[in-house]
Formats: structure tokens, sequence, C-alpha cells
């Protein structure tokens, strides 16, 4: 059975759009259109083969809204692609060589810094403006993994993580966005919400910065229990040995300097990089091709890994 995954930008209600997307409903009328992407479609067509008991044009004139849907001359047709993700970009070895030897002679820090800041701002920063499509992948068939990337806090303090888009992992990233829309927690974070519950997250970042420099300057120090503390051991980010003693196990951006060799290596990387999608003009299908880069580049560079998670200032 083929799946298909949505990924867009809008400037109106986003919430709405999600509904919209997965109504059963938008599965039915896409599946429908696609299949008669040939033909002039009228309104009479798709309700004879798509019964349902919902107000069909009210969800239709919905679609139209937010422009996944175009209706002219009472003919409907999809807006938007569905891509496939069976046939895998190539990447030239040239990239491929240069990213995988400064990832192999480099620290954590660095490598993070390179995949979480450097690398997914070059792909998709220049990406912000309304764009719509779906990938389409089966359990049959390989398919890539794509990433997706979280990020909270303030200016003092922000979680971040990466990771494969069929997971919620585990951290402070992922947990502070839930609590941010509001939506239910998944299970495997309920140690983390029996702990903090929805602390507000500005406070969280204040009281566990005292519990950072702490473990810092004196790890053996004994120290009186608090629920900080305990979050940050929760999720792995701070680690108590056999002795008892503390120590920060979360990777720390503080500063994005880098050495001047690895520095004139990223800008070389920078130039090739851009070679790859100079021609493709459409934004839908350069985005799609982005995401593909990047994936095999992760997995390229991190063969064991499915995610990266770091703290940054």
């Amino acid at each position: 059975m083929k799946n298909t995954t949505y990924y867009f930008t809008t400037d109106k209600n986003e919430t709405e759009l999600n509904n919209l997307i997965f109504d059963p409903l938008f599965k039915k009328i896409v599946d429908y259109l696609s299949n008669h992407n040939e033909q002039d479609v009228i309104l009479r067509q798709i309700k004879a083969n798509i019964p349902t008991d919902s107000n069909l044009e009210l969800y239709l004139d919905k679609l139209i809204k937010y422009g996944l849907l175009e209706r002219k001359n009472r003919r409907y047709h999809l807006t938007f692609p569905i891509y496939s993700t069976q046939k895998n970009v190539q990447i030239p070895e040239t990239i491929t060589s240069l990213l995988r030897n400064i990832v192999q002679k480099n620290s954590s820090q660095v490598n993070f810094f390179i995949f979480g800041e450097w690398l997914w701002s070059l792909l998709f920063e220049e990406e912000q403006e309304g764009y719509f499509f779906g990938i389409e992948s089966s359990p049959e068939s390989f398919s890539l993994q794509f990433y997706r990337k979280r990020e909270e806090g303030n200016d003092t303090l922000r979680f971040v993580s990466v990771y494969q888009e069929n997971q919620i992992p585990f951290d402070l990233a992922n947990y502070f966005n839930l609590l941010s829309r509001r939506v239910e927690l998944p299970e495997h974070f309920k140690p983390l919400q029996d702990i903090i519950g929805d602390v507000d997250i500005h406070y969280f970042i204040a009281q566990i910065q005292k519990v950072i420099r702490s473990a810092k300057r004196n790890p053996s120090r004994v120290r009186k229990p608090n629920i900080f503390e305990e979050a940050l051991i929760t999720t792995k980010d701070l680690i108590r040995n056999t002795e008892g003693e503390l120590f920060l196990e979360a990777t720390y951006l503080e500063d994005d300097k880098l050495s001047e060799e690895n520095q004139l290596t990223l800008d070389k990387l920078e130039t090739e990089f851009r070679l790859l999608w100079k021609t493709i003009d459409d934004q839908n299908q350069r985005i799609f091709y982005k995401m593909q880069v990047y994936s095999i580049l992760f997995s390229t560079c991190f063969p064991n890994q499915n995610q990266i998670r770091y703290f940054k200032h």
C-alpha cells in the first residue's frame, strides 16, 4: 500500500490546512484526480466516485482557497505534484568525499554545526515561500528517510533536533515543540512530562543553565536533587556515573567558529552544492531534490545514526 506525505509552507491558517490534508476525503480526491489527470473532471463525476456524508462542495472550495485545486470552466485539476523516491539523485563524488572527510576529522560540535546549521541553512533557508507537494512511498520499495528539524528556546539557549521524520525522538526540542502546539504528547514523553509538566520554556532554560554550570564547575559535588537536573538526566543530556558525578552529555555549540581549513572546505562545498540545483526552476521540484541530497549525505556521514541533537547559544 502506497503512502503519501505532504510538505508545505503557507501564509494562511496552517492548522486548517493540516486538518484538510488529514481528512480522509483528501486522499480520495487526490487519488481520483491523479488517476484522471488527463481528463476534464467535473463536480458530478467527483460526487459519483467519492460518496460522502460531508459537504463535498465546501471541502473542494477550501482546497481551492489553499491553492491545492484549480477550478476552470467547472473542471477540477490538482495544482501540486506528487513525487516518488524510487529513483535517487546522484551526488558528485567530490562533494561526498569532501563532506565525509571533514566529518571524520572533526568533533561532534563541528559536525553537528555543519549538518544542523550550515548545510540545513544552505539547502532550505532560501526556500521560505509557499510550496506544496507530496512524496509517495511504499513498504515494498526502497525509499529515502527524510529529515525534519525542530528548534525551540530563546536568545539564551536553544534546543535543536534533526531527525528522521518517521519518528518523534525523545528530546527537549520535540518536547517543547509539542507543548507549544498543544497536542497530545506521545507515550514515550510521559517520563519527562511527569517531571516538568507544561513548564514555561524560558523558566526551564534559566533553571537548567544553573544545573549545567554547576556540573561543569564541579562534577563530583553532592547536590540537592531537583526536577531540572532530573529532567536532563531523563533525556540523557546529563549523565551521572557510578561515582555519582554529573557530566554534560549533550553536544553544546557555544559558537560557530571554524578552523581556517574547515571554512575553506565549506566555501568550496557551497559553490559545488549551488551548481546542483542551479537549473531547477520549479520550487517544489527543487526542494524535493534538496531533501534527497540532505538524506543521502546524512546517511553517508552518519551511517549508524538517524538523529543529531544539540544545545546552542
